[in-house]
């Protein structure tokens, strides 16, 4: 186990995009092949968290994937993966070619099995019928001995190869001192197979063979719909994993360019971006201009430009020559990799919605040996001879795999396909607060408007020129973020330059031109500048310039809504949503946003403090909120939102703050969204009735006899496979 443990670490770290350690707290994220039951989970939970230093362990049962933070100052990586190991579950990585030749192998073994499970329950059922049928019609002894014989060697191997991981998780399960469903299983298994070969080699008395090989390849099949939903999940992850390469080229003090592993780039690196390759970190421009495609990054469609000195993102394309950068940040720290960690940690936690059917399940088990062991005993007081068939039929028909995969099963489901839609789901519950939400909360600049704003009018209070106000203007504005910073950066003149210039959330920007101080932003901040207030008509006027003498020029800007706003809100109020526009822009543009949409209810000119005190209100009187936003002064209040949902070009903190993350620069995925969460409720709700209704009418008919043990397998395998292909359909059809 140590070797195997050491050697995942190695692959690990080559894989370094899910793995972290930063400020002495360590972070991974990484599959464990074996998981099958709440109690595995419980298991892996309960052997991490003994581990000196390790601060949080969660395993999402569906996809078998653990997510664990430590202190690094007292375990390391390898501890963890080495206890994981040592509890019978292989650590492999999430993505990349080590995890795709994982995945390749476990599906290469799995139709081995499946397959000889299969050929193996049709010869046994053909062997069977003949002892059926001459158990009613008379058969000659010595064929029956042979039918017993061939029906003994063929179910041997289905057994013991392809029912290999089913006995040795139940031997696992029992080595922790834990109940897991592959101990009943392997309980009945076994049973039935010993007592079917004490029978055929002395002679005399029932064989149960066919049950055997039936109920494994019934299992079997129920497993693989299980791990396809598993890999399907995780192909996600490595799509966006796999968006960076696995080297970098990195350039020496002469200039000389060597090609090294991405995992030993360092902070201050010079590297080379050929045209076409993906910048593989976060950095700053070295080159005189670089032309970029953020789209997988931000969503952003359009080519940006960057000039020297300015920020680039990890995961982006270089469009246009080649490239020199200085590295910013560490490999598994560039933007794509935080992408790719959001992901991973919410794939990775268990949802309060599953809660409860994995609690019902751990002591279902419980439940289902004592339940057996009291058949069993009336049955022999009652009929010794059916007691076996019945103890069996109830162990088999028990099972209860698919209470334990009803709600992550449809969770995974749905995740995927919010992805597909271009919906980032980065908190576990994010799906579960989607779909009770009753009112949509939404911010304008950015969010219902493209941010790419139009100069309507330029008009000067003094004796500035508008050129000169607008050249200005660009100076401060240049090297801001906010939407509405662009429109001024066309009207820059070379030898008008602010090398100072600082941004307050919520007011403007503030900086030294010319020797003379300045402030763009909100009329009364600026007019703050000089002592006195502004006036009436400068304040309607929309964006004020001015320096400590008063104000000097209004600009009047139109930003534009997006192309799909009008459609999102219809769609969304056709689901019964209650719309609301929050903004901190002037009354007029919000006002004329509102009326363009159809939104009766608006709030404008609102500091980061009086959204949250707007939403804080919503909820007092019982709403269930969706907040909407991409600004810095978005942060507060996404947080303290219901579920918050970040716009995928939106600032750092509105991505740190949402519960969901918009990749596409487009609204059209939030109806369908919310389509889709709504829809996985009503799928959970209805794999838990269909498991309760299973396990209340499966459990007396084998009590009673009136199941074979072989139905018992059909019914526990469909049953499963009806839970997991409801889910699938989430997959297939959700937001459509």
């Amino acid at each position: 186990m140590t070797a195997l443990a050491t050697g995942a670490a190695a692959e690990f770290s080559l894989e370094g995009h899910w793995a972290s350690e930063a400020d002495g707290e360590g972070h991974a994220v990484f599959d464990a092949e074996g998981i099958r039951c709440a109690n595995c989970a419980r298991s892996i939970r309960s052997g991490l968290g003994q581990l000196e230093g390790v601060r949080l362990a969660d395993v999402n049962v569906v996809n078998g994937r653990v997510s664990v933070t430590w202190d690094a100052g007292r375990t390391s990586l390898g501890a963890i993966l080495r206890t994981v190991a040592g509890l019978g579950f292989r650590p492999v990585p999430l993505a990349g070619d080590a995890a795709a030749t994982v995945r390749r192998e476990e599906r290469r073994t799995a139709l081995k099995r499946i397959g000889l499970a299969g050929i193996g329950s049709m010869q046994v059922m053909m062997y069977a019928a003949g002892l059926y049928t001459g158990a009613f019609q008379g058969i000659d002894p010595r064929i029956a001995e042979f039918l017993k014989l061939a029906c003994l060697l063929i179910a041997t191997p289905v057994l013991f190869y392809s029912g290999a991981p089913i006995l040795r998780g139940a031997l696992h399960d029992l080595r922790r001192g834990t109940l897991g469903m592959d101990v009943t299983v392997s309980i009945a298994l076994l049973l039935a197979y010993a007592a079917s070969t004490f029978n055929t080699l002395r002679g005399a008395g029932e064989v149960y063979f066919d049950s055997v090989t039936m109920f494994i390849f019934f299992l079997l099949l129920g497993r693989w719909f299980e791990m396809k939903g598993r890999h399907q999940a995780a192909s996600v992850t490595d799509a966006l994993a796999r968006a960076l390469p696995a080297t970098a080229q990195r350039l020496d003090d002469a200039g000389a360019v060597q090609k090294v592993p991405l995992a030993e780039v360092r902070v201050g690196d010079r590297l080379r971006v050929g045209s076409g390759q993906v910048i593989p970190v976060d950095g700053r421009v070295l080159s005189a201009a670089a032309v970029v495609d953020e789209s997988l990054v931000t969503g952003e469609s359009v080519a940006q430009r960057r000039g020297t000195g300015e920020p680039l993102l990890g995961g982006s394309i270089n469009a246009g020559a080649a490239l020199e950068l200085e590295v910013g940040a560490a490999p598994h720290e560039s933007t794509l990799h935080a992408l790719v960690r959001l992901l991973e940690h919410a794939q990775a936690q268990r949802p309060r919605l599953g809660l409860a059917a994995e609690r019902m399940a751990s002591w279902f088990i419980v439940r289902i040996l004592v339940l057996t062991a009291l058949v069993g005993v009336a049955w022999t007081v009652v009929d010794p001879a059916r007691a076996f068939p019945a103890v069996l039929a109830v162990l088999v028909a028990t099972c209860p795999c698919a209470l334990s995969l009803a709600t992550p099963v449809a969770i995974a489901a749905a995740t995927s396909r919010l992805a597909r839609l271009g919906v980032l789901v980065t908190r576990s519950d994010a799906i579960e607060g989607l779909a009770h939400v009753d009112t949509v909360l939404l911010d304008k600049t950015g969010t219902l408007t493209t941010g790419a704003a139009r100069m309507l009018e330029a008009r000067t209070l003094g004796a500035l020129d508008a050129p000169t106000a607008l050249a200005i203007a660009a100076a401060l504005e240049d090297g801001s973020k906010h939407p509405l910073a662009a429109s001024f950066l066309p009207h820059a003149r070379p030898g008008v330059r602010c090398g100072d210039a600082h941004e307050i959330a919520g007011a403007g920007i503030e900086g030294t031109v010319d020797g003379r101080r300045w402030r763009i932003g909100r009329p009364e901040w600026v007019a703050a500048l000089a002592g006195r207030p502004a006036a009436a008509d400068a304040v309607d006027a929309g964006v004020a310039l001015g320096d400590e003498r008063g104000l000097q020029a209004s600009f009047a800007l139109a930003d534009e809504l997006r192309a799909d706003a009008r459609d999102t809100v219809g769609r969304l109020g056709a689901l019964g949503l209650e719309l609301r526009l929050a903004s901190g822009d002037r009354e007029a543009p919000v006002a004329q946003a509102a009326r363009a949409l159809g939104i009766g209810r608006f709030a404008a000119q609102l500091r980061p403090e009086g959204k949250l005190e707007l939403l804080r209100g919503l909820q007092r009187d019982g709403r269930r909120v969706l907040m909407i936003g991409d600004g810095i002064n978005d942060g507060p209040v996404l947080a303290a939102a219901d579920v918050s949902m970040a716009m995928g070009g939106g600032s750092s903190i509105a991505h740190a703050a949402g519960d969901l993350v918009l990749l596409r620069e487009s609204l059209s995925a939030l109806p369908g969204a919310v389509t889709v969460a709504r829809r996985t409720l009503q799928v959970v709700r209805q794999n838990l009735r269909w498991s309760a209704i299973y396990n209340l009418a499966a459990i007396p008919l084998a009590a009673l006899g009136l199941m074979p043990p072989w139905v018992a397998a059909i019914g526990m395998s469909l049953s499963s496979l009806l839970v997991v292909m409801n889910a699938r359909r989430l997959v297939d059809a959700g937001g459509r």
